[in-house]
């Protein structure tokens, strides 16, 4: 359902002699394109800034940099430099003072009681599989991104749902000072329309609530009806300003 961009885990040594502003990883399944991800999310890089990542994954020799998902503003000279959009995802956002927490238990299509089990990193390679299947190239997490995605954030919640014996859903969502958010939530194709998605949902909304989030935010690409459905049932709403993803060709 969300597709957040997440950081790897290994710092550009070019940018190691001054506080990091950005990493530089490998994206998923592709060794040959680096991922640049911004750590500051209000930060607009300037140009001697791009250069020296676009360096770095020379260095790396990569034949292509994507970048992680930004806002526009720091965009701008990341086009100025070259760098085309590679795709566009939805921003949503949900006050949480003004959500209503569920009354009951939610129902779920599976003939028997549903347990949500927390994600543990022994089980995320059966998450990748399931991320793999629910997402289509060059969109889905491996292993190490969904690692990554767990330690984003101060705090995270993870949990998965499983049916005869296989995981057949999870979530990750994490949360930093007032603020939570949804980074990953994945349903394997052969168990969609069960009500998954939406058990997994509630509970990382009630986990933010439990500890004062004021604000829950996700995205995700602009045309999944499915998922935008998803999140505006549950009070989530389309924020005016989109998410970008870059990338350009190394020579």
């Amino acid at each position: 359902m969300a597709r957040p961009r997440v950081p790897s885990t290994t710092v550009s040594s070019l940018a190691a002699a001054r506080p990091a502003r950005a990493r530089l990883g490998r994206w998923p399944y592709d060794d040959q394109v680096a991922h640049l991800v911004l750590l500051d999310h209000q930060m607009v890089p300037t140009s001697t800034d791009i250069a020296s990542w676009i360096a770095e994954a020379h260095q790396r020799s990569a034949r292509t940099v994507r970048t992680g998902a930004i806002f526009p503003n720091a965009a701008a000279p990341f086009l100025d430099a070259g760098f085309h959009v590679a795709d566009t995802l939805t921003l949503l956002a949900l006050h949480l003072r003004d959500r209503t927490s569920t009354s009951g238990p939610l129902r779920v299509r599976t003939g028997g009681p549903i347990r949500l089990r927390r994600l543990r990193p022994s089980m995320l390679a059966e998450a990748a599989e399931i991320d793999r299947r629910a997402f289509s190239s060059p969109w889905a997490s491996d292993t190490s991104a969904l690692a990554d995605i767990m330690t984003a954030t101060p705090y995270h919640r993870s949990r998965s749902v499983h049916l005869d014996g296989r995981m057949v859903a999870f979530s990750i969502s994490g949360r930093a000072d007032r603020s939570g958010y949804v980074q990953r939530l994945a349903v394997d194709p052969s168990a969609r329309r069960r009500g998954f998605a939406n058990l997994l949902l509630d509970d990382a909304l009630h986990w933010m609530r439990r500890r004062d989030v004021e604000h829950a935010m996700v995205n995700t690409a602009f045309d999944n009806r499915p998922a935008l459905a998803l999140y505006e049932s549950v009070g989530f709403d389309q924020r005016p300003d989109s998410l970008l993803i870059l990338e350009q060709a190394l020579r």
